[in-house]
């Protein structure tokens, strides 16, 4: 991907994604964006960052630079990683992805996707053979993997569905992904293929999917049309424990992160809550997070400072910062997008915690800064 375009930006470049008939995280609308969403959190090492706001007051958010605009007019899901010790986010517009160093602002190589008509709706990161690759699918049961460094395509698998989540088991890099059956499906990325049973418990369609730890388990973290978010244990292809309830609607998005000590997920739904789960006690902590006036599309978990935090991108066309050990909400909302937001990602960039957020028909991917601008910095 030698290609290299530039982006126009005022201060510090910004991603894109695509249209609305697809959903980011999942969802009716058959286009799901899972994703990534959920569980995309990267630590860049840029040098000491110290933090400019005391403890018990909340950081300050902030646009950086101006919208990502692709060609196409429907920015429907983005992931973020780190390639060559820079900061890349990997977005999509309609049926084409494309990677940006986001330090610099400019595209890396050339969009890369398939047929016109399956618009873009999710994407997953990860490392195979010690290459970073590219998942991308939507509106098909069919995902294409792709090296990120070169922008080809290395494979392919169908009967997939379109959220999706890559990770490592068994020393093997592996993708699940749910359908519109209900089930979740574990891939062997190398192989092209199911390495074992399709997970059955969903009553209806999975819209979302994560990949973590669990007491040393390698588990997968499901979420869909039923309401329900389950957990699985990989190792033995089986489901741990009942399903975990309390939302009243369809999950779209789920993610997987550390909450002192603890392995938690963190589910958005279509009934407007953010919900923090106990995977190892099987239970949620506290009430739900609200504030959203519309359905939760897209949720990812990182760190802010010292502070577990989750990104939450709704149907109301915000983004908002959760401060999970305090269970509140943290700042203002993020507003800019005219649509609602179907993607969310959490990093670091030069030091400071970022996200990004997709906003579907509005056409732009944004950049925020959730802390202050970095104090000081070193090699």
């Amino acid at each position: 991907m030698a290609d290299h375009r530039p982006l126009s930006t005022d201060d510090v470049p910004l991603p894109p994604h695509p249209p609305a008939s697809a959903s980011a995280s999942g969802g009716p609308g058959r286009l799901r964006r899972w994703g990534l969403i959920a569980a995309a959190v990267v630590v860049v090492a840029a040098g000491s960052f110290v933090a400019a706001w005391p403890p018990d007051s909340a950081p300050s958010f902030r646009a950086i630079g101006k919208p990502i605009v692709g060609d196409g007019k429907w920015a429907g899901a983005v992931a973020l990683t780190e390639l060559n010790g820079r900061t890349v986010a990997v977005v999509a517009h309609n049926n084409l992805a494309q990677a940006w160093d986001l330090s610099t602002g400019e595209s890396l190589g050339r969009p890369f996707g398939g047929d016109e008509d399956q618009f873009i709706d999710a994407l997953a990161v990860g490392q195979m053979n010690s290459r970073q690759i590219v998942v991308s699918g939507g509106g098909s049961d069919l995902a294409q993997v792709w090296d990120l460094t070169s922008g080809k395509q290395i494979g392919a698998f169908v009967g997939a569905g379109s959220p999706l989540s890559l990770g490592q088991m068994n020393g093997k890099t592996i993708a699940i992904s749910g359908d519109q059956l209900g089930r979740v499906g574990v891939w062997d990325l190398a192989a092209g293929r199911l390495p074992g049973t399709l997970l059955i418990g969903h009553s209806r369609a999975v819209y979302a999917v994560a990949l973590g730890q669990l007491e040393g388990k390698t588990i997968a973290v499901s979420g869909g049309n039923d309401g329900t978010v389950r957990v699985w244990d990989l190792t033995v292809g089986k489901q741990l424990g009942s399903e975990l309830t309390g939302h009243t609607d369809y999950v779209f998005s789920v993610a997987i992160g550390q909450l002192n000590g603890r392995t938690i997920a963190v589910s958005g739904s279509k009934d407007g809550t953010v919900r923090v789960w106990d995977l190892a006690a099987h239970k949620q902590l506290g009430e739900p997070l609200t504030g959203h006036t519309g359905e939760v599309r897209s949720v990812a978990v990182g760190l802010l400072d010292d502070r577990t935090i989750a990104v939450s991108g709704s149907k109301d066309g915000t983004v908002r910062v959760w401060d999970l050990a305090a269970h509140k909400q943290l700042g203002e909302p993020l507003t800019g997008h005219t649509s609602e937001v179907r993607s969310v990602a959490v990093g670091r960039l030069g030091g400071e915690t970022i996200a990004i957020s997709a906003g579907g028909d509005d056409g732009t991917v944004r950049l925020w800064g959730l802390g202050s601008a970095p104090v000081s910095s070193g090699g």
